[in-house]
């Protein structure tokens, strides 16, 4: 009987702990060229905006969000030929999307596999 009930805490501790991580059904993402003219504006990458590509990985609703809608997201800024991986916040503006550092580091993941 001991083993069933070790068995079924470990069952629950998981599901519990699997619940808490899954980010909620349905979060509200830029496109990647919405994400990419987002990052290149909080970057200050103007000059170079057309050798810039940002591909989104894993996200989640942020954290400590200052703005309704707000996403925490894995980032791959492309520019060039290098490639760089970071986290970033994105929100809705009006009809535009803006990027701000992340809060969030500590629950995306690092490197994200969703990237690679």
């Amino acid at each position: 009987m001991r083993f069933h009930s070790t068995l079924l805490l470990l069952c629950l501790a998981t599901a519990g702990a699997y619940a808490e991580t899954s980010a909620p059904a349905q979060l509200t993402l830029p496109n990647q060229q919405e994400a990419t003219e987002a990052i290149v504006k909080m970057l200050d990458l103007g000059e170079m905006q057309d050798q810039v590509t940002a591909k989104l990985g894993t996200c989640i609703a942020a954290i400590e969000a200052e703005h309704a809608g707000q996403v925490a997201c894995t980032v791959a800024i492309s520019i060039g030929a290098g490639t760089s991986e970071t986290q970033a916040d994105f929100y809705r503006s009006g009809s535009a999307w803006q990027a701000q550092p992340s809060s969030s580091q500590d629950r995306l993941p690092f490197p994200d596999p969703a990237l690679m």
